[in-house]
């Protein structure tokens, strides 16, 4: 019988990473059960652009094409992680990114 897993996806911003003009990266951050593991997903906004209650950018030039990135990234590791519980007993965060990713 398979496992009832719990998928949580969150993204953030990860202001101490911040470059010299203010520009920090987004990370997605993948939880099952508790386990977890986070990668970048390689666009950097400024620190003042975040939107901490929506996980989310907040109004400006490239905020529709980002926030549209992080619904596609979420829609494909809620796929993932689908396909991957029919063939597995139990996926980990690190096996679902890796099926994201490659």
């Amino acid at each position: 019988m398979k496992s009832n897993q719990n998928l949580s996806i969150l993204f953030w911003h990860r202001k101490s990473k911040a470059d010299i003009n203010g520009y920090a990266p987004i990370i997605c951050r993948i939880s099952i059960d508790g386990n977890q593991i986070e990668f970048s997903i390689a666009k950097k906004i400024p620190s003042d652009r975040w939107d901490m209650e929506k996980k989310r950018i907040l109004p400006c030039p490239e905020a529709k094409s980002i926030n549209s990135a992080l619904n596609r990234i979420q829609c494909e590791l809620e796929k993932h992680f689908t396909i991957l519980q029919s063939k597995h007993e139990v996926v980990s965060p690190s096996m679902l990114r890796n099926s994201y990713r490659n």
